[in-house]
């Protein structure tokens, strides 16, 4: 399409009875915006009045003076529709509250439970765990949350649009932010993928002038920079080819009318639109804010439109209502905040017990499916020797040959298929994709390309570009888009191609996917997995080549999985998908290619379970992904040259971590080696020993109690990977290092 920018102000509003003859609206409707704009106004002033007497803490960004915006863009759309908001949230769960309370008991309890959570308090939306920023309905109001971080809402609301458009549910996604955001990355990843990708979306962006007190395109104060080189955030638009308007966001009508069409075009034809909506916030950026950066004749020309006067005066001036009437609908507006504040006050604060509650979805396996892992994974450890043993002993000309024979017989004699950690990957999705259709596959070369390590080889094929999608190299937009779609019912698979990569998409990964089910009360689940790979083992130096899991260890509401057999890779990644918590999977680049045999049956392996390697009684070796096949070699040479019987044990998932399994290996051998690609300073291996040591027995003693020597804790140097091969080895423990290691403490 070509790009064009409507603006709505250079053309007269229609009346209300106009819109009321046609059918439109009616009068009812009309009066109950107002009645909602005084609701947000009265809220907005009881919350600027509790906060200068610290009965509501921490920081309120308000929403007088933007009411049109919220009111009229949440009426044009249907109970069912998704909206996301931002950190000046207010009016946005205020107007969505309203829209879905169908008396007035359950609109005066909307409002209760709002005033409730910014004073911290557990009848609160969000149990207080959100508080004003992330004031949000998600459970019964189609609401994705809202964020405090400039821009953090932009992909999520991507995503469920995503999803809306791929569970065919007719319903669009209503978008709020403000011009600040407008100038962060999110803002152009989130929206070039949603223009490419033909999303029915709405962006309504609040164009209140100033970011916070930079001015978005200028002022009068002397010393004011400005945030933009254009005039109209709707001009952005023109570099995503999709239609934009600007409306007057101080006249309901406007936005209404404006939005209304925006929904016909997403429904219909899954696109796009930009709606700038020029408005004014009455009050700073926040309460310290003293507005040093705009004029006092500016607000008194703003206050003249202010919105309860722009849709009072259309309501008297079309004799649709008397001033009386408009009296009744401000005091029953007055009262309802009064009343909300009475109740928050009343209110109980959460309890410190449950300080922990609500972090992730609880999650157990049956024993049989433990006990399973356990005789399966005896099983494909017997067949995998057999399988290097054999191609150890082959005479086959080739590499090629020798492992196709030793296969054919592992096959035979096992009943087992053998398979590389890159099949075992791609595997697990086709057969969660298979058994589930709401799982689907995203990232950058996932589709045609196969994946840059081939691990998604193959879906494309068998399912399509609807559920295997190709995306522009936007990491933070294929994170947060995840989690929207993950929130709207779809269970997504964000591929990643380099952990070094998450670093741009840690705002989406942390704020918006792992603190989501926490921060809105426990009501959401997020049930995504974002794969990747990290390690060394190519020689691509420091950007393509760190081993960050300890970073993302430190996050609460994520798991972190770190497989190093094809069998684990399998059935962990499958249990991943299955998980209702977010996960982070991490393959390690160098062992895509290594072999291992594989049960023919459907598995999974519970997350939070470790796995013995090898059974040892001087020592326990910790370790996980790469290293846990080192460390196993590393035993074998203990054994055979050294004649110490070391234990191995692989955590496979470093968050939830199996500390039990390791303490009780740990007090019979007396002895412990943490072994890790990552860095020593604040890394896993400290985490190990210090959780080790932690932790308590029935018996009431701890780990601590039963160290014969001091935890060593083998772990990449305090260097950036270099690309140099005798450099890159040297960064990194060595199965000589972790032998010698053993050595010393044995």
């Amino acid at each position: 399409m070509d790009f064009c920018i409507e603006d709505t102000r250079k053309k007269p509003v229609p009346k209300l009875e106009e819109l009321i003859k046609d059918g439109v609206i009616t009068l009812e409707y009309a009066a109950d915006w107002l009645r909602t704009i005084y609701e947000i106004r009265f809220f907005e002033e009881k919350v600027f009045e509790l906060l200068g007497r610290n009965i509501i803490k921490g920081a309120s960004h308000l929403y007088a003076g933007e009411e049109a915006v919220a009111v009229g863009a949440i009426a044009a759309i249907e109970k069912g529709d998704v909206i996301g908001s931002t950190h000046r949230g207010h009016g946005h769960c205020g107007a969505i509250g309203n829209k879905y309370a169908d008396n007035e008991d359950n609109r005066q309890n909307h409002w209760n439970q709002m005033m409730a959570e910014l004073m911290g308090r557990e009848t609160g939306y969000c149990k207080g765990r959100g508080g004003s920023m992330h004031i949000a309905e998600v459970d019964k109001c189609n609401n994705l949350g809202s964020t405090g971080i400039v821009g953090g809402n932009q992909p999520p609301a991507v995503g469920a649009a995503l999803a809306e458009k791929y569970k065919k549910s007719g319903r669009v996604v209503l978008s709020f932010f403000g011009d600040g955001s407008t100038n962060t990355g999110t803002f152009h990843e989130s929206m070039n993928m949603a223009s490419a990708m033909h999303l029915p979306l709405i962006v309504v962006i609040e164009n209140n002038l100033y970011g916070m007190s930079v001015p978005f395109s200028g002022s009068q104060i002397a010393g004011t920079v400005r945030a933009s080189n254009v005039d109209d955030a709707a001009q952005k638009a023109a570099a995503y080819n999709v239609p934009a308007v600007i409306v007057d966001g101080q006249d309901v009508v406007a936005v209404f009318l404006a939005v209304r069409c925006a929904v016909k075009t997403a429904r219909e034809n899954m696109q796009m639109t930009m709606i700038e909506a020029k408005t004014y916030r009455w009050y700073g950026h926040s309460r310290s804010d003293p507005r040093a950066y705009r004029t006092k004749a500016e607000e008194k020309a703003w206050h003249q439109r202010d919105p309860i006067t722009v849709l009072s005066e259309k309501l008297l001036t079309e004799s649709l209502c008397t001033q009386e009437q408009l009296d009744q609908i401000k005091d029953k507006a007055f009262n309802t905040i009064e009343a909300a504040t009475k109740f928050g006050l009343d209110s109980p604060w959460p309890r410190p017990a449950d300080l922990a509650r609500d972090v992730y979805v609880d999650q157990t396996y049956p024993a049989s499916v433990v006990e399973a892992d356990k005789t399966a994974g005896a099983k494909v450890t017997e067949a995998t020797k057999a399988f290097n043993a054999a191609l150890a002993a082959s005479t086959a000309k080739t590499r090629k040959e020798a492992t196709e024979r030793a296969k054919t017989q592992i096959k035979s004699e096992f009943g087992m298929d053998v398979c590389t950690i890159g099949q075992a990957v791609a595997a697990a999705q086709a057969e969660e994709m298979r058994r589930d259709e709401n799982v689907i596959v995203m990232g950058e070369d996932v589709g045609l390309y196969g994946g840059a390590y081939q691990a998604t080889r193959g879906l494309l094929a068998e399912f399509g570009t609807d559920r295997v999608i190709d995306t522009a190299i936007s990491e933070a937009a294929i994170t947060g888009a995840a989690v929207g779609a993950a929130l709207r019912g779809l269970r997504p698979v964000a591929e990643i191609m380099y952990v070094d990569f998450v670093t741009i998409a840690m705002d989406q990964l942390v704020h918006v996917g792992a603190y989501n089910r926490y921060m809105f009360g426990g009501k959401a689940k997020v049930p995504m997995v974002l794969r990747t790979e990290g390690g060394l083992g190519r020689c691509i130096a420091a950007h393509h080549s760190e081993s960050l899991e300890a970073w993302l260890m430190h996050t609460p509401g994520l798991y972190v999985v770190m497989p190093s057999t094809p069998y684990d890779a399998k059935g962990l990644l499958k249990a991943a998908i299955r998980s209702n918590n977010p996960v982070v999977f991490i393959e390690h680049k160098a062992t895509y290619g290594q072999f291992g045999a594989m049960p023919d049956s459907d598995y999974i392996i519970p997350l939070g379970v470790a796995d013995i390697k090898r059974k040892g009684k001087d020592v326990t070796i910790v370790s996980y992904s790469r290293m846990a096949m080192w460390s196993l070699e590393a035993a074998g040479i203990l054994a055979e040259r050294h004649g110490i019987d070391a234990e191995v044990i692989d955590l496979r998932t470093l968050k939830p971590m199996d500390i039990t399994m390791v303490a009780e290996s740990v007090r019979r051998t007396g002895r412990l080696v943490t072994v890790s690609e990552g860095f020593g300073i604040c890394g896993a291996g400290r985490e190990i020993a210090g959780a080790f040591m932690e932790y308590k027995f029935s018996d009431g003693t701890c780990g601590f109690d039963y160290l014969d020597a001091a935890p060593v804790n083998l772990a990449a140097a305090d260097v950036p990977p270099p690309m140099s091969e005798p450099l890159e080895l040297a960064s990194i423990p060595s199965i000589e290092n972790i032998v010698e290691a053993v050595k010393a403490i044995v």
